[in-house]
């Protein structure tokens, strides 16, 4: 689920946590990271528990118009599209969903005041409009639905975001934006003849080496601190250190410490990375001064023998 990209996001946050802490304890530094990452999982469930109560207030809905003094023809013959559709189905039936969320005691349960804003919202959404707009049913359909739901209604309903935000400090809108990518990438993933969720995505593509990679950039990068320090400063002379925003400066040095340390990562995915990451994280002017430094980084450890890397093609920038 998380990619080596999102992967080098958490380490470039804890590792900015850290430097910025009057708290030195790697230790405990590193198991705050980790745990950032299995509450982003915890978000991907908790999001793909919504179908349930969508549903569930949805039935609840058409019993009670049923019930009313003089039902119209529309509450004693309801529209089933939204209780009958398959992607939802699909989602609220799967057992391994149902697992993982008693495992970790997640429920939208002490949220049903949220939940009934949210259903007020939804039904006046334009998106639930049109797919309500007919009774007739198809897979391409439902899973649109569930599409926009995830990509478009959700994030359009600002009280939720701000309302998971404070559930945890891990949930901040970043970690918010990426998890409802992730399950987007799910839902896409289900097939009209399937008769079980497709399975799950897992935290990790390949556990034992992305738990390695982190733990590595992570405790390198401090290890190696004042080393890098020094390295960057040699090539940035004509700048004043100090004025050099913390956010680029830490950003090199992680990238050193690929360089260096990671003799399987081509040269030109960790320049690429990295600069990317600046556009996400500092200036405007970041992406071209990192660009620049980084290149004079990269020419000077291949001249002095101190950037090792293991396989053809991966010492070109």
């Amino acid at each position: 689920m998380i990619s080596r990209r999102y992967l080098r996001v958490k380490t470039f946050q804890a590792l900015y946590a850290y430097f910025q802490s009057s708290d030195k304890n790697v230790n405990k530094a590193e198991s705050e990271l980790f745990l950032s990452l299995e509450h982003m999982y915890d978000l991907y469930l908790f999001f793909l528990a919504l179908p349930a109560e969508i549903v569930h207030r949805a039935e609840l809905r058409m019993e009670e118009a049923k019930t009313k003094r003089l039902p119209s023809e529309e509450d004693l013959d309801p529209n089933q599209k939204l209780v009958g559709n398959r992607v939802f189905r699909l989602i609220t039936t799967n057992k391994h969903l149902s697992q993982k969320l008693n495992e970790r005691k997640l429920s939208w349960s002490p949220d049903q005041d949220l939940i009934t804003k949210f259903m007020n919202f939804l039904r006046k959404h334009e998106a639930y409009i049109e797919y309500m707009s007919t009774r007739e049913f198809s897979f391409e359909q439902d899973q649109k639905f569930v599409v926009t739901l995830y990509k478009k209604i959700i994030p359009d309903f600002e009280l939720m975001l701000s309302e998971i935000q404070d559930k945890s400090i891990f949930w901040g809108f970043d970690e918010i934006d990426f998890v409802l990518s992730m399950v987007l990438k799910s839902v896409k993933r289900f097939k009209e003849n399937s008769d079980e969720f497709t399975p799950l995505l897992d935290l990790y593509t390949d556990k034992d080496e992305d738990v390695k990679m982190v733990k590595k950039l992570f405790r390198k990068t401090i290890e190696d601190d004042k080393a890098n320090s020094k390295i960057i400063a040699d090539k940035t002379q004509n700048w004043d250190v100090e004025r050099i925003a913390m956010i680029d400066i830490l950003l090199m040095k992680m990238a050193l410490t690929e360089l260096i340390h990671f003799n399987s990562v081509p040269v030109k995915v960790t320049l690429n990375e990295y600069i990317e990451l600046s556009k996400w994280f500092s200036t405007p002017k970041s992406k071209v001064f990192i660009n620049g430094v980084l290149d004079k980084l990269v020419a000077d450890l291949k001249e002095n023998g101190k950037m090792k890397k293991i396989g053809r093609g991966l010492l070109d920038a």
